[in-house]
């Protein structure tokens, strides 16, 4: 069961991650940077801008990873009783999977407990 809930975790990281997390953090990058002017002046560096617009959206990008994987990881433990494991190999997604887990872990204590 060790093995498969490796492959059923990661999955359901990769699944949440394409349907929820990224068009969750491009809203709240976009209605962020929205209300904000955005211009170029001459003598700015372009490269300052999109370096800038990169942290803010990979911010917003790692917030909804863990909100997202953190909830899903606790509905999950505490309906099915089994804690998931998760395999990321980008930097920027470790957060969600370490509250995945963590919280699949809590879900299947709590079932447990209960």
């Amino acid at each position: 069961m060790g093995f498969m809930n490796i492959l059923i975790g990661t999955g359901i990281l990769w699944l949440l991650n394409a349907l929820v997390v990224v068009p969750l953090a491009q809203y709240m990058t976009i209605h962020t940077v929205k209300g904000r002017q955005i211009s170029y002046m001459p003598g700015q560096e372009l490269a300052q801008q999109s370096t800038t617009e990169l942290q803010v959206s990979t911010g917003y990008y790692i917030l909804a990873d863990v909100l997202v994987l953190g909830i899903s990881g606790l509905i999950l433990g505490l309906a099915l009783g089994w804690f998931f494991i998760g395999i990321s190999l980008d930097g920027k997604n470790w957060p969600g999977m370490i509250a995945f887990i963590a919280a699949s872990f809590a879900g299947t204590i709590i079932r447990g407990a209960g």
